[in-house]
């Protein structure tokens, strides 16, 4: 590899680095200034000191939720895709909730309380434990779902009846979850239902 090669790949990492730091740092620092409510230069430079702290001493677990394409690359435009992406999953997962939050509660409502509770097994093939972990919140955070188990893209869901999981059997949820972090496309998943863990294994 020639010299002006080398310096050409280094300085594309040395500029990704800028930009990823200053995506975590500007909004810490601007939640700094919220909370601080002092605007004196001691507040504004020690904000900013220790802004940069807490970003440079988790830079690992920050660098796990960095929008990155699926080569591992972070660039402006993984990142403005991953914003799209979230702006527009967090309004369809708001609708979901809604709609369980009615559906649980006629059940729990109903007379005869017609509820028949499942355990659904399936996999993902998520390559970043952020995408992983979305998903999971998101079942645990629609009512009359849970997330019991999560390992190696794995997940365990309770659910109270099997209409509740329609989303995960189909594949639509992973796939709304995974285009956030650019995932490669999944359809519907090999899953499993029963009553128990011992029908699912």
């Amino acid at each position: 590899m020639t010299n002006s090669k080398k310096k050409l790949i280094n300085g594309g990492k040395k500029s990704s680095g800028v930009l990823g730091f200053m995506l975590q740092f500007v909004p810490l620092y601007i939640f700094w200034l919220v909370l601080s409510e002092h605007y004196t230069p001691f507040y504004l430079i020690a904000g900013a000191l220790i802004s940069a702290l807490i970003v440079i001493f988790n830079r690992e677990m920050f660098s796990s939720l960095l929008p990155t394409d699926r080569l591992g690359k972070f660039t402006p435009g993984s990142a403005l895709k991953t914003a799209f992406y979230l702006i527009k999953y967090v309004p369809w997962l708001l609708l979901q909730i809604a709609r369980d939050n009615l559906l649980v509660a006629y059940l729990v409502i109903h007379p005869r309380m017609p509820i028949n509770p499942r355990i659904l097994s399936f996999k993902a093939s998520y390559r970043r434990s952020a995408s992983q972990v979305i998903l999971a919140n998101s079942i645990t955070l629609s009512p009359g779902t849970m997330t019991v188990l999560l390992e190696n893209n794995r997940y365990l869901v309770h659910a109270l009846i099997p209409s509740s999981c329609d989303n995960l059997t189909s594949g639509e949820t992973q796939d709304r979850v995974g285009k956030i972090f650019d995932e490669v496309p999944e359809g519907p998943p090999q899953s499993a239902c029963g009553y128990t863990f011992g029908e699912i294994e």
